[in-house]
């Protein structure tokens, strides 16, 4: 986990670099700073979504979905003579694993963290 965090961090600050250099400011900072923060965003964000659905926040909604649908259905199953799905209990306890969860979400706050830094730091 920390060799994929420290190569996506890495690579994200090479990425963050061409794109200072590649602006002709008379600053190498603001770009890359504002291009530091831009890529950490997106991090964050799939980090952070993907923290939320490992830990199992929309279990309960999948549930109720499950059921409320099952209950509009409850009369063409009895014609057809279908068995009701047993309540999928476990669904509300589900918890998953995604291997890129914490990477991305450790990446995205260190580098959120590392720009909002240098700006206050040097550019103020």
């Amino acid at each position: 986990m920390i060799a994929s965090t420290s190569v996506i961090i890495g690579v994200s600050v090479g990425i963050s670099c061409i794109v200072a250099l590649l602006q002709h400011q008379h600053s190498f900072l603001l770009p890359f700073v504002n291009s530091l923060f831009y890529i950490a965003l997106p991090f964050s964000v799939i980090g952070g979504f993907l923290f939320l659905l490992e830990r199992g926040w929309f279990n309960i909604t999948r549930y109720a979905f499950r059921k409320m649908f099952w209950i509009a259905h409850a009369k063409e199953a009895a014609l057809l003579g279908e068995e009701h799905p047993r309540a999928d209990r476990e669904l509300l306890y589900r918890t998953y694993s995604f291997r890129l969860t914490y990477p991305f979400l450790i990446t995205g706050l260190i580098l959120a963290v590392l720009s909002i830094g240098i700006s206050f730091a040097v550019l103020v």
